[in-house]
């Protein structure tokens, strides 16, 4: 007998259930109950439960539908398979074959055209799965087509142009039989079993009843079956229904209801026997009772209905009454009335503290996190007897949102107040295990770039780094070295070559590995040796770090070459667990993610057997498959772990929560869409009870707002984090949004106001004192709020000034008693910078740099200022500039050819002038090779020695233009140098790149006691920058001092050379630099000290120098 029972409640059904278990136990304590259950989480919810109910719940099995339903076909007839011959699996190998020996046939013209080209046979494969997966649904929900077209039937009314899908299925079923195998699929099992079953006989074999809990739809044929089988057996179907009325046809609104037997009704929790039906045909016309939401999200809920509306069954109904207290609760009661509020005239009024629906705009993924954490501990407050095991929180994407589920939520102590236990369902096995993401970049090596990057990516897969005895501070290192060696792609130059590229030998990591040996070996400053130029970083006990890295690029190369072929099964399955072998060193926490790739491999060959295919397998192919295979797989479920639990939007995931939430509700994330194959003659015939990816998603989010049993939260991306431009929420919210506002009044406000009460719209920080504010909030403000304290330290301070760096100045204790010139000369480079540095040890400075995955094909700033130093320094010498020139291209940092010898010969004639007249000063030879420097001023001992001195004084140059800084620290060794009683002048000679010549400034000589005077002032400018950071902006100030306009222009100009241009085009802002902007963050708070202490320590040096240019 069939018995279907119908309730809006799912623990009405498992209160049903149990009751069925108790009141008729089965007779056999041995056989097992049979529980079909449509997803592993709610076999999991209702295994608790039935624990809970029964005080045990052992001899219970959960199977799947169609795995159930295979198994009974079996037990019907007994030469049936355990596994088809016409799974999908084995389909697709079968196919693959066959489609490559019928391409030449009429009707296989347009495969053929698809299949050019297809040198790696990666096209044959994809479209074999395609059309096996199309094959797999056809025997699913067109088991007739199937049966016709083994029968050559029914083959005109298919396109002309898809007639080739009937001939290859009768080539399939032709194959099948060669290879001897059944010739059983669900087409011809079903009906084999429909008439085993109806002819009479009976089966011991069959299980004396089972149940069929809470699955939202099922295949027809499998509805089929079900009346089939309730003539033999007990079949309870038990379907959570949202409506208490036959909503079969609501799209048609032909009619509502039928009359049923018995039917139940539930009234304070309790079961009631009642003899008049819910169904009130009579009572109620479809044309003025339909709900829009049930309409339109329940599709998949209204075939289902009406496929199971005329079989022969007794239907009981036990729904529960929704009591209209909140606006949730009358949006749960208008769909299980089938009403609709928007059509009365009394519209219901919601209260304005109703917090029962509530959807949150936010910027970003991670605003949607940190809003949801703050209002999961409101409703804590709110309801003290919702515990973090109520609330299930739903996203259409697990792995988009999971690194800011761990920032938010795991960044909390759990000692803290504020930490709420969550788990994670449902995220990718790769995001989980990245030594799978290794094994499938290992495989593809070969037609890899092999970048700088890519390699140290598979380097930080803990696995790989002890296979080849690294650790992550070594692989810091080896980053390091990685970089200054120039490395960039490609193992060696025969790689490169294979990118049709033309053979260089520079910019590989051959030719980095090859600089880092040699540089074991012999330092820089030999020069090149064997065409290799001596890298200096590999030296003391990091040394080791060359020869791992050595080794790992050794067995990386010989896996490329060894990739560069086709296999067999058993020699990939082979190959695969050598390279696992050679690669990783697995731990514990490795074996999970090691058996997936065995099993994969297991498993091919087995489907490889069965289905006789005999050609060698290419690496595409293999990778393909391994990529389907580990993205099908499912990691450890947490699901109902007693926590807060993050899971993925899947059927039957609407298992009743005080709390639900929807992340991710955003236009085109959800409902999802998939594009249609465009030979899938399903999609071209439809028929009612096929699958719809749309039309499940908006079916689960119908699930989702009837779950919830006190809240429902929402939010999605609805602004912009770029100009906060406003974005669309799913179709679903807005549809909800939509029969909120015409369906209900809001509180002491006018029609039109419900949506600005649901909707809260957030601030793109978390540290925002709209969110903090206590007093004063706006009306759309009410419902910010956050617990996240740390924010509020910056949500107070947004609007006003930045607070003093350093209010007074520390003391200064630890003066030295001594302080070398350079010492003295960094200082006044930058006295924020070296206050940070020296005082507080804060450095602002990202040392960790990005690789680049291409070779130089411009020089960035530094290398070319470095390139210009060393080009000088050559033309100075008299040295020609293609010995810096093959330097350069040994280091890897210059582009390649002819595009490297055009950046050195621009170089070389931009500073032609310049190098011609440094070398003119400095002839005849130097005065003295090195002077030193010993002073006792104003306390401290200053020392240093200075060179470059020639009879023609002093010289300093640099290969760009001259600086505030320049004339600074060389006005320090001017006054240091005169102090030698020595009687120079010293010359600072700078570069004009856009005229091609110099520039110059020469500080005249200084009688010794004024230069001491002069370093005594600096040096007590030095002491007051150890306790205090000094407001010396060096080009600032020469702006200042140089200006011959009126003050207000050239505080104008000043104020430019420190914020910059408003648009951020200027050249330079020195107001920029990350000490500067910290400390002094405004131009006009630092003018005064900044002008005075300009005065003080710069005006000096212009006033006793003279600036100039060439001629």
């Amino acid at each position: 007998m069939l018995t279907i029972y119908h309730s809006n409640r799912l623990d009405i059904l498992k209160d049903l259930l149990v009751t069925l278990i108790k009141s008729k136990p089965l007779s056999n304590p041995l056989q097992d109950e049979k529980i079909l259950v449509q997803s592993p989480g709610m076999a999991q919810w209702l295994r608790f439960q039935l624990a809970e109910e029964l005080g045990i719940a052992a001899a219970i099995n959960f199977p799947l539908p169609a795995s159930f339903l295979w198994e009974m076909y079996i037990q019907i007839s007994p030469d049936a398979p355990k596994r088809s011959a016409f799974n999908k699996e084995a389909m697709l190998w079968k196919i693959m074959d066959l489609v490559k020996q019928m391409l030449n046939r009429h009707n296989f013209a347009p495969l053929k055209n698809y299949l050019t080209e297809d040198n790696d046979d990666l096209k044959s494969y994809q479209l074999a799965g395609k059309i096996a997966d199309i094959f797999d649904q056809y025997l699913v929900y067109r088991p007739d087509w199937i049966l016709k077209w083994e029968q050559a039937d029914g083959l005109d009314a298919i396109p002309h142009q898809q007639r080739w899908q009937p001939e290859l299925w009768q080539a399939l079923v032709a194959k099948t039989a060669e290879l001897k195998q059944p010739h059983w699929h669900r087409a011809n099992m079903h009906r084999q079993f429909n008439k085993n079953l109806t002819l009479g006989k009976s089966f011991n074999s069959l299980p004396k009843r089972f149940f069929v809990f809470g699955i939202s739809a099922l295949p027809p044929h499998f509805v089929e079956s079900l009346q089939t089988l309730s003539q033999q057996i007990d079949v309870h179907l038990m379907i959570t229904n949202p409506c208490r009325y036959f909503w079969g046809d609501i799209k048609d609104h032909k009619y509502l209801a039928k009359m049923k037997s018995k039917h139940f009704l539930l009234s304070n929790d309790q079961l009631s026997e009642r003899k008049d039906s819910f169904y009130k045909a009579s009572a109620i016309s479809g044309d003025e009772c339909t709900n829009p939401l049930l309409a339109s999200m329940g599709k998949l809920g209204s075939d289902y209905l009406y496929q199971i509306h005329d079989l022969d069954a007794v239907n009981i109904d036990a729904f529960a009454d929704i009591s209209r207290t909140t606006l949730l609760k009358h949006i749960q009661a208008d769909i299980l009335d089938l009403a609709d509020s928007s059509s009365n005239t009394q519209k219901p009024i919601i209260k304005k503290n109703d917090t029962s629906l509530h959807i949150h705009s936010c910027h970003s993924p991670i605003r949607e996190i940190e809003v949801l954490h703050d209002h999961l501990l409101a409703i804590f407050a709110r309801h003290p007897d919702v515990t973090p095991k109520d609330i299930v929180i739903m996203l259409p994407d697990v792995d988009t949102y999971s690194p800011w589920i761990q920032t938010v939520f795991g960044s909390i102590p759990k000692q803290e107040p504020r930490y709420i236990p969550f788990s994670i369902s449902d995220r990718s096995v790769r995001t989980e295990h990245p030594i799978l993401t290794g094994v499938l970049k290992l495989l593809n090596i070969d037609n890899s770039r092999c970048t700088a990057p890519e390699l140290l990516d598979l380097l930080d897969i803990p696995a790989l780094q002890r296979r080849f005895k690294l650790n992550q501070k070594g692989l810091e290192t080896l980053r390091q070295w990685i970089n200054d060696t120039g490395i960039r792609w490609g193992i060696n130059n025969h790689q490169q070559s294979c990118f049709d590229l033309p053979i260089m030998s520079v910019n590989t990591w051959q030719f980095g590995l090859r600089r880092m040996l040699l540089g074991y070996a012999m330092p820089e400053s030999s020069g090149i040796y064997a065409d290799i130029l001596p890298f200096d970083g590999v030296q003391g006990i990091n040394s080791h770090l060359c020869g791992q890295l050595a080794d790992f690029l050794e067995q990386i190369e010989q896996l490329a070459i060894s990739l560069n072929q086709e296999y067999s099964i058993g020699e990939w399955t082979r190959y695969v667990n050598n390279l696992l072998e050679q690669f990783f060193l697995p731990d514990n926490s490795d074996e999970y993610p090691l058996k997936i790739i065995h099993d994969a491999m297991e498993h091919l060959h087995e489907q490889l057997q069965d289905a006789d295919h005999q050609k060698p397998l290419t690496k595409t192919i293999l990778i393909n498959y391994l990529t389907e295979r580990i993205a099908g797989q499912q990691n450890s479920q947490r699901f109902l772990a007693g926590q807060v639990n993050f899971c993925a939007l899947m059927p039957m995931r609407s298992i009743p929560f005080k709390i639900v939430c929807l992340l991710g509700m955003s236009d085109g994330a959800y409902p999802r869409s998939i594009d249609v194959t465009g030979f899938d003659l399903i999609a071209q015939n439809s028929r009612r009870g096929d699958r719809s990816l749309r039309d499940d998603d908006r079916y689960l989010f119908l699930e989702a707002l009837l779950s919830a049993q006190q809240e429902l939260y929402i939010s999605y991306v609805g602004k912009s984090m770029v100009d906060s431009s406003p974005r669309a929420p799913s179709v679903l919210v807005t549809e909800l949004l939509n029969y909120c506002q015409q369906g209900f009044l809001c509180q002491e406000n006018s029609e039109g106001s419900l949506t600005e009460q649901l909707i809260t719209n957030h601030s793109l920080q978390a540290f925002s004192p709209r969110v903090f504010a206590s007093k004063n909030k706006q009306e759309s403000d009410k419902n910010l709020f956050s617990y996240a304290r740390e924010w509020l330290p910056a949500a107070s301070k947004k609007g006003q000034r930045p607070s003093q760096f350093i209010v007074s100045p520390l003391e200064t204790t630890d003066i030295p008693d001594s302080i070398e010139m350079s010492e003295l000369m960094r200082f006044f480079r930058n006295t924020t910078k070296y206050f940070c540095n020296r005082r507080l040890k804060v450095f602002f400075e990202d040392n960790e740099k990005i690789l680049a995955e291409n070779e130089p094909f411009e020089l960035d700033g530094l290398n070319q200022y470095s390139l210009k130093q060393e080009l000088l320094e050559a033309m100075i010498a008299g040295h020609p500039p293609a010995q810096i020139l093959a330097l350069r291209q040994a280091s890897g940092y210059l582009p390649h050819g002819a595009f490297g010898e055009v950046i050195v010969d621009e170089q070389v004639r931009t500073m032609t002038t310049m190098a011609d007249h440094v070398r003119r000063l400095t002839i005849p030879e130097t005065l003295k090779e090195n002077v030193e420097i010993s002073l006792n001023i104003g306390g401290i001992h200053l020392s240093g020695w200075l060179k470059q001195i020639y009879f023609g004084g002093l010289i300093r140059y640099r290969p760009s233009p001259i600086k505030g800084k320049d004339i600074i620290t060389t006005w320090i060794e001017h006054l240091c140098c005169c102090t030698t009683g020595l009687g120079l002048s010293t010359h600072l000679i700078g570069l004009d790149p856009k005229k091609r010549t110099y520039q110059q400034r020469t500080f005249n000589y200084l009688p010794v006691d004024d230069a001491v005077d002069y370093l005594d002032a600096l040096i007590s400018v030095y002491k007051k920058g150890l306790a205090y950071p000094q407001p010396l902006f060096p080009e600032t100030a020469l702006v200042l001092l140089n200006s011959k306009d009126d003050e207000e222009q050239t505080i104008k100009r000043a104020r430019l050379c420190f914020e910059g241009n408003s648009n951020g085009s200027g050249d330079f802002a020195e107001g920029n630099d990350p000490y500067i902007s910290r400390i002094y963050p405004s131009f006009d708070s630092s003018y005064l000290p900044m002008k005075e202490l300009s005065i003080s320590v710069l005006k000096p040096a212009l006033l006793h120098s003279e600036a100039g240019v060439s001629s």
